[in-house]
């Protein structure tokens, strides 16, 4: 009796916790219409001299849903991505004059996407992850700023050398920010 128990128990939380599939919803595979917006897709110059010039506009591999544009229901936040300290900063900042009532459906907060110069997607970080499923709320003041970190050695593992792009998108529910930077891996 014992064991039924543990087993059903045991099935029940498996269950809960879904497929990698079921729970990461931008991987699946797209019809022709679909699109899921990120951000404000602007190109973003700061960081290193030049910006993105001489890359191609990224494009997602089949299989991988497109990010195209704004999503008219959520709300526009700016964001910067630099280079520091060996490290890409990508910074939010909430410039609506309000508050900001940021909730987050789990973990996740942001997410980073690695394109390689024609543009092919070949790294995101939330690929693989798993994260906890806990709502998080917090509220951004006029003019506060949050920003998160990821170092060039972990962006950069796995990667050939060559000339490359990144993409960091805030996975916030009402609001919206996104920020490019090209890069190379020596």
């Amino acid at each position: 009796m014992k064991r039924i128990a543990l087993l059903l128990t045991m099935s029940l939380l498996l269950a809960a916790c879904g497929t990698a599939q079921e729970n990461n919803k931008a991987t699946e595979e797209p019809d022709e219409t679909t699109e899921i917006p990120n951000g404000n897709n602007e190109e973003n110059t700061t960081g290193s001299p030049g910006g993105e010039s001489g890359l191609k506009k990224p494009e997602m591999p089949k299989g991988q849903k497109k990010f195209t544009g704004e999503d008219p229901n959520k709300q526009k936040l700016s964001s910067t991505l630099e280079q520091k300290d060996n490290s890409f900063v990508f910074t939010v900042e909430n410039d609506t004059g309000k508050d900001a009532e940021i909730t987050f459906s789990s973990g996740q907060e942001y997410d980073y996407i690695v394109y390689d110069s024609e543009g092919k997607l070949v790294k995101r970080l939330s690929e693989g992850m798993m994260y906890t499923q806990a709502i998080k709320e917090e509220v951004i003041a006029p003019g506060e700023t949050v920003s998160y970190s990821a170092s060039y050695e972990e962006v950069s593992s796995g990667l050939a050398k060559g000339e490359y792009s990144i993409e960091f998108v805030f996975t916030e529910q009402n609001f919206q920010a996104s920020a490019k930077e090209a890069f190379n891996v020596q």
